[in-house]
């Protein structure tokens, strides 16, 4: 049998890479009572080809990592795609060049509240691609129609964690020049039913049309229907967003993560510029919207930054300075004994529950801060 069937938790991102790979087709992957996809080998189809091994991203020997050679702080010159996305909106402009270009774009969309990768080649579609989802998704069955559309010699632009473009390379094995891969700094995922159990609580039942996370710099949680919207709170005021943030609910590999460091996976990693020096000193500063971090870690990378100068505000800083802002860029979350308390409960109790049982002891604490307040006033 495949060695891959007997790997643990803490060594598999869910990346889909074995199951696609797999010559025989005998690999699927399947959720967890978490939710999280782990794969599942039909040992009476295996021949124990290796080959799923051999594509493994957690398998030590199968990743090649990279320095950023230098880094930027960026965002959109259009102001209404601008403030339409996350952060400075750089994975816009990316997207918007390889469309011109004649290629095609990979990256995450929210259809109602169901999150997956989708392709697009259209710029009129690439609205479905903008926002941040805080939640892991769905790569099932794509990574073939990556390679498909190379093998056409389509530009390809494919945007995902780390362990997401990690897979597809080693699924695509030789990466050609008209591939182009962006990674997110990810900080963890927790997975779509524990997202989706946290709506239906919320809804009773009603159905959810869209989600958001985030508008440019501001985090909160939105809800709407045909009606309008339906729910939204401050991140800590929500239960999902809360545990998203303090690390609580990602899975289990997330906090072991080979990818959270100062090397990278792919061509260029984006994310917000946490930690930007004197960012009020920069020309054409707005107040309204986020910054974007781009670490070109290949000359591939450079490139497409250079093509897509004129499209955005761009202004080179130190690699220091972006890593120094940014812990996901040193060092995966440290896992903890309240985590474990939430990955425990949550086998045999619903999400809600699971998290207050979690953060049971934090809001005693507080709640004896509060009355140690008052008592002393």
């Amino acid at each position: 049998m495949s060695s891959i069937a007997t790997k643990e938790k803490t060594d598999c991102s869910g990346c889909n890479v074995c199951a696609e790979a797999c010559p025989k087709h005998c690999i699927e992957m399947i959720p967890d009572r978490k939710g999280f996809l782990y794969p599942k080998v039909n040992t009476v189809t295996c021949v124990d080809c290796g080959v799923c091994v051999k594509v493994c991203p957690f398998e030590e020997g199968n990743i090649k990592l990279n320095s950023p050679l230098t880094a930027y702080a960026a965002w959109n010159k259009d102001w209404e795609q601008y403030l339409a996305s996350s952060s400075g909106g750089a994975a816009h402009v990316f997207s918007s060049y390889i469309i011109r270009q004649g290629g095609v774009v990979y990256g995450c969309t929210s259809e109602s509240i169901h999150v997956r990768h989708i392709r697009v080649d259209a710029l009129s579609e690439l609205s479905k691609l903008q926002g941040s989802k805080y939640v892991q998704s769905d790569v099932r069955g794509l990574f073939s129609q990556v390679k498909a559309d190379l093998q056409a010699g389509k530009p390809v632009l494919f945007i995902g964690t780390p362990c997401q473009v990690a897979g597809l390379k080693n699924y695509i094995k030789r990466i050609p020049e008209h591939l182009y891969l962006v990674d997110l700094i990810c900080h963890g995922v927790p997975s779509l039913q524990m997202l989706h159990e946290h709506i239906n609580h919320i809804m009773k039942g009603r159905p959810a049309e869209q989600l958001s996370f985030r508008k440019g710099q501001l985090f909160r949680i939105e809800i709407t229907s045909r009606c309008g919207t339906v729910y939204s709170s401050e991140p800590y005021g929500d239960t999902y967003f809360r545990t998203f943030l303090d690390g609580i609910s990602y899975r289990e590999s997330c906090y072991h993560c080979p990818f959270a460091r100062k090397e990278r996976v792919s061509d260029i990693t984006i994310g917000d510029f946490w930690g930007l020096r004197d960012a009020d000193k920069l020309p054409s500063k707005s107040e309204e919207g986020g910054i974007s971090v781009l670490l070109p870690s290949s000359v591939k990378g450079e490139m497409l930054i250079n093509a897509i100068k004129t499209d955005m505000y761009i202004y080179e800083r130190s690699v220091e300075e972006a890593v120094t802002g940014n812990d996901q860029l040193q060092s995966p979350v440290k896992d903890c004994m309240r985590n474990r308390v939430f990955r425990t409960s949550y086998t045999i109790l619903p999400f809600e529950q699971s998290v207050f049982i979690a953060t049971a002891n934090h809001k005693f604490k507080t709640l004896l801060k509060i009355v140690g307040r008052k008592i002393r006033r």
